[in-house]
């Protein structure tokens, strides 16, 4: 009798347990109050390329920063090899693995993944991602993307402007007492280093492949040429004046890319031609040593026609059938805003694209910031993003091969460059149709003018 009292009790007490309960919990929405469990992080995977020293700035300084303001979110870099975003873009998409993905690649190539359709339109949402007092170029470049691609699909992140390095002391020894301001003293100033005993004094970006092909534009677009058209009357020129500097270039020049640089606080040569700015920082580490006293870095000589700059650099993008939106479009905000572009400004010589950064820059901004705003004040221009630049680097690889590294008689210059236009002709009528190809010929795919 008592064993089954006892369970009685028992029952009514759960009964009441529940009741109670299930006033709370009414009584709780009534106020508006939902007892939820904690939300859980999630992760935004960021896909870049960066140099080394970049990738430990991000990793160490703006990812934290981003962290401690937004405690729900994680975020992970995922660097990659030169040129293998839009690869990695590509497979993530048809692999139906984004998930929460946010993407930094080269102005140069985002036309690869445009026409791969492999972007996410970004125009409802452009609005809330892209920062107010976005500077002139990175407007120019989103007005243009409307006008051809129909919508947005890429913000500008973060700019870079090539510049010229070199050895003060080198210069000083060969009589040289300032850096060449035009193409004619470049040339001259290079007998007088060879002459004074610094044999190969320039160091060139020969190796091929994109670094190879990103020099040429800018030395093309200096001489007045169209480099995609690679056989107009400023790219000839172009190639006809690296033929005869190419006598002064550093043997190693045939393996010479966007990480060649030690050699010149090794003495190796003397004038490290068209680098990153984020060079400077390396070159002026304990272990390579220079500093102001002995490295110079300027904007670099005019061409003939002018002596505008290649404004490079990355856009964020976001892949299509990426999850988390918030998440994503808070951590493209962060990128975008004052703070974030303020110091990779500052610290590694970035352009920035958001105006603001600008405001009340230290007087020391460094020798790269002065040499920077030379540049920009020169004149700057965008690479055309057109789907086949992968196809166009080949080919002005395979001619920067033959005239300059084989060495082709003089003579035959103009008509390599013209077979080099034939085949970029021939590609577009078979990859993109003729009416494109006809465009191409009719010079619709020139720089970008901003």
């Amino acid at each position: 009798m008592g064993g089954k009292h006892f369970r009685k009790l028992h029952a009514i007490s759960r009964i009441s347990t529940i009741i109670i309960i299930v006033i709370l919990v009414a009584v709780a929405a009534a106020a508006g109050v939902y007892y939820t469990s904690r939300p859980s992080k999630v992760t935004v995977n960021f896909y870049e390329s960066l140099a080394p020293s970049e990738a430990t700035f991000v990793n160490t300084v703006l990812i934290p920063q981003f962290e401690s303001q937004n405690p729900n979110i994680i975020v992970k870099l995922v660097n990659l090899p030169t040129g293998q975003v839009p690869t990695e873009v590509e497979a993530l998409v048809k692999g139906g693995n984004v998930g929460a993905s946010l993407v930094g690649v080269d102005n140069l190539v985002v036309g690869e993944l445009l026409y791969g359709n492999d972007l996410m339109n970004l125009t409802s949402i452009v609005s809330t991602m892209e920062p107010p007092g976005l500077i002139p170029s990175a407007v120019n470049m989103i007005n243009y993307e409307k006008q051809v691609f129909g919508g947005t699909y890429f913000i500008p992140f973060r700019s870079n402007v090539p510049l010229v390095f070199y050895s003060k002391q080198a210069l000083a020894h060969a009589g040289i007492s300032a850096p060449p301001a035009a193409y004619s003293e470049l040339l001259n100033d290079a007998a007088k280093l060879s002459a004074a005993g610094y044999s190969g004094p320039l160091m060139f970006q020969g190796h091929g492949g994109a670094s190879t092909a990103t020099e040429l534009y800018q030395w093309m677009v200096q001489f007045g040429g169209n480099p995609f058209l690679l056989n107009d009357t400023g790219d000839v020129q172009t190639f006809q004046y690296l033929y005869n500097l190419s006598q002064y270039f550093n043997p190693d020049y045939i393996h010479g890319y966007w990480g060649s640089y030690v050699g010149l606080a090794k003495g190796t040569y003397q004038i490290l031609d068209y680098q990153w700015p984020y060079v400077y920082g390396l070159l002026t580490n304990t272990t390579l040593g220079m500093n102001d006293s002995t490295l110079g870095v300027y904007a670099g000589p005019s061409g003939p026609v002018n002596g505008n700059h290649l404004l490079g650099g990355d856009v964020l993008v976001i892949p299509k059938g990426a999850t988390d939106l918030p998440q994503v479009e808070a951590f493209a905000n962060f990128l975008l805003g004052s703070q974030a572009q303020r110091e990779t400004l500052l610290n590694l010589a970035w352009v920035a694209v958001n105006s603001q950064a600008y405001q009340n820059l230290p007087a020391n901004f460094s020798a790269v910031g002065t040499a920077l705003e030379e540049a920009i004040s020169s004149g700057v221009f965008l690479r055309n993003p057109a789907p086949w630049i992968a196809e166009w680097n080949t080919i002005a690889d395979n001619a920067w091969t033959a005239i300059i590294v084989n060495h082709a008689p003089y003579g035959e210059i103009k008509s390599i460059l013209d077979n080099a236009n034939q085949q970029l002709y021939n590609y577009l009528v078979t990859n993109y149709g003729s009416s494109v190809a006809n465009q191409y010929e009719q010079n619709a795919f020139k720089p970008i003018s901003v």
